[in-house]
């Protein structure tokens, strides 16, 4: 499973995000292949077809997703 950690303008802090759901979420609303880079210089980098999204956030946006919903909460016990 795979997460990442980016900043929300939202929420104005850093969130972590189920990085498989969304990218699973997006492949379903489209036909192209989505790619996420492999490069730790640019690892939050996603592209989808021949459109590149530097941000999760971005991603998430482009397809009318609220990246809110991709966000991994803590529980504490």
């Amino acid at each position: 499973m795979g997460f990442a950690k980016e900043y929300s303008d939202n929420l104005q802090r850093e969130i972590n995000i189920d990085v498989d759901a969304l990218l699973e979420a997006v492949q379903s609303a489209t036909d192209s292949e989505v790619k996420r880079s492999q490069d730790n210089e640019s690892r939050h980098t996603v592209t989808v077809g021949d459109k590149q999204y530097p941000s999760f956030g971005e991603l998430a946006s482009a397809y009318d997703l609220d990246i809110r919903d991709y966000a991994v909460t803590e529980v504490n016990r």
